[in-house]
């Protein structure tokens, strides 16, 4: 299978694609499992990141084609503390089955977030993983790219 990286395209399809993907990510999740998913909230917070709401980048990775399969959402914003500029990933959204299989094109989605986050002024930029999916596997992955552990996330479940 070949993949490609571009941005998402400003029509409906790719934006319920995204939805899907997002939402069996978060369901596969530890973390988020147990929480309600709105696909209108979600579908209205893409639809604005997607059209021109300053601070984000978004790329994804699609099929021969031209269907979603992954990509990254990131955001640039001021600390609540400055105006200096903080830059972070708000999800890495993989389908399941194509995991593993476009590793190359993820690293340079990431690639092109540095370089983006850096252009928009940010002093650190950032990437962690709080979905609790191979959080092993993942630290080792943003390590060998270059970024190093500054923190560590913690928290508990409030089950319903």
């Amino acid at each position: 299978m070949t993949y490609k990286i571009r941005e998402p395209y400003k029509h409906f399809s790719d934006l319920q694609r995204m939805v899907v993907i997002v939402r069996a990510v978060l369901e596969e999740s530890p973390t988020y499992k147990h929480m309600q998913f709105d696909e209108k909230k979600t579908m209205n917070f893409l639809y604005d990141a997607m059209h021109g709401r300053p601070g984000f980048f978004i790329r994804v990775i699609v099929d021969e084609n031209d269907v979603i399969v992954g990509g990254i959402i990131c955001l640039c914003e001021e600390l609540i503390t400055s105006t200096d500029k903080v830059a972070y990933d708000l999800t890495i959204m993989m389908d399941k089955e194509h995991r593993g299989h476009c590793i190359t094109h993820l690293v340079e989605i990431i690639r092109l977030y540095k370089v983006w986050a850096v252009a928009q002024g940010a002093k650190v930029v950032k990437m962690g993983v709080s979905s609790g999916l191979n959080i092993d596997k993942a630290s080792h992955f943003l390590e060998k790219l270059g970024f190093a552990r500054i923190g560590a996330m913690h928290g508990f479940i409030v089950e319903a």
